[in-house]
């Protein structure tokens, strides 16, 4: 799930994209990608933003050292389309991170840095109910509350609405230059946000996720929470 659930797949797959690479080359799926990313390029981002708040953010800093792109996604919600840049650390793959672009009349209009900060598989109706239900769900009620304190805000609909019905898409995720594996993920999610300083908000992004393999089949489904901050052009290093 978001990025914890889609790098297992990523991992599950990667033998098998190269195997099937080397028997037939194909034209590049990843050229689209904005600020020039493509799969397996080389990402620095700048810890400034971080280092001045350190404490007083849930995300984590992205570290000094570099990150691998491993896979990339795409969705549009209306006139925007929206890219999401899987990302491992170069010195420990386990450590995971997403840059998600968006996209308006091929002008960027927000760049955010994020990582996920909990993973949850509800086991019964009622847990899914917890999360999806019409007029309570958690993915879309008027606030979100991390480790009892931080109090996250919804971004959409009207403040005098207790509830908001989730967002629908489906990301289309490609795991090799090539598209020749991927997978969609059917969400539902909602963005929240607090104010770190009077310069700086932090958002959360709750979304109950399906991932397919190519044939349709549901492979997992749960809920994924990330907290992630806006990052600007100058503040990553792509190579």
């Amino acid at each position: 799930m978001g990025a914890l659930g889609i790098f297992k797949h990523i991992v599950e797959r990667q033998t098998e994209a190269l195997s099937e690479l080397l028997e037939k080359k194909k034209e590049r799926v990843d050229s689209t990608i904005p600020l020039g990313i493509k799969i397996n390029s080389m990402v620095k981002i700048d810890e400034t933003k971080f280092i001045l708040n350190e404490g007083k953010l849930k995300v984590q800093s992205p570290g000094a050292g570099t990150h691998t792109v491993v896979a990339a996604g795409k969705y549009t919600i209306g006139p925007i389309s929206n890219y999401k840049v899987y990302m491992q650390s170069a010195m420990d793959r386990n450590d995971e991170s997403i840059i998600q672009i968006a996209v308006e009349n091929t002008e960027i209009i927000s760049l955010t840095y994020y990582r996920v900060v909990d993973e949850v598989f509800p086991a019964s109706e009622d847990e899914w109910g917890t999360w999806l239900n019409y007029d309570t769900g958690l993915i879309g009620y008027k606030d979100f509350i991390i480790d009892g304190e931080l109090e996250y805000r919804r971004t959409i609909g009207s403040t005098q609405q207790d509830y908001v019905d989730p967002i629908h898409f489906t990301e289309t995720v490609v795991m090799d230059p090539y598209g020749m594996t991927g997978m969609k993920v059917e969400s539902r999610s909602m963005r929240y946000a607090r104010e770190v300083d009077k310069d700086m908000q932090e958002y959360v992004v709750v979304t109950m996720e399906k991932v397919k393999n190519e044939f349709g089949t549901v492979k997992e489904a749960g809920v994924t929470i990330m907290a992630g901050i806006d990052l600007v052009e100058p503040e990553l290093e792509i190579s």
